[in-house]
């Protein structure tokens, strides 16, 4: 397995695996309806885009040993108005198939080195409250720090804020 910076050529693989994990982690907690007007087609524009030269988001992703992409993070200077976090994990996704096997620690360790390398040492990432992948954000030590409700597909979710203070606790995991 191999974890990189992302490239404006992976950006059908991405949009693939973003639809995909959609659809798979969030049946029974968003419309049904909106997960199948998911289209890839439109995720790849939007990839194209996140991806292109000069955009201040960094993504990853993690490729099996025969180079097919098992899943992505991305992450980049915090969006929202909460002065005490300066960076925001924006998504990661992780093929059901390739799910807790460490891809994903291995996925938020990369972004979190980059975090340290621009000086950004606090992050925070939302979560639907009825998502299980919460459980994974609290075993890297996230706290759960604030509430909001979120619109998708015309319903209103309640989504939950993971924050770390200091990152560097993120790496430190790794060599106990």
């Amino acid at each position: 397995m191999q974890i990189r910076s992302a490239q404006v050529s992976d950006a059908a693989e991405i949009a693939r695996v973003h639809v995909e994990c959609w659809r798979s982690t969030y049946a029974g907690l968003v419309p049904q309806t909106h997960l199948e007007s998911l289209s890839c087609e439109q995720r790849e524009k939007d990839w194209c885009t996140w991806l292109a030269p000069g955009n201040s988001s960094y993504i990853f992703v993690s490729e099996n040993d025969e180079g097919q992409l098992m899943g992505f993070a991305s992450a980049g200077r915090y969006r929202g108005r909460n002065r005490d976090f300066k960076a925001e994990l924006y998504a990661i996704y992780i093929l059901a198939a390739y799910q807790r096997q460490g891809i994903g620690r291995r996925l938020v360790r990369e972004i979190v080195a980059k975090l340290m390398q621009e000086e950004l040492p606090s992050m925070l990432t939302w979560v639907l409250a009825g998502n299980s992948s919460r459980e994974f954000y609290e075993r890297l030590g996230g706290k759960q720090i604030a509430e909001k409700e979120v619109e998708i597909g015309g319903v209103k979710l309640p989504a939950l804020a993971y924050g770390w203070r200091d990152v560097r606790r993120i790496l430190e995991q790794g060599k106990m």
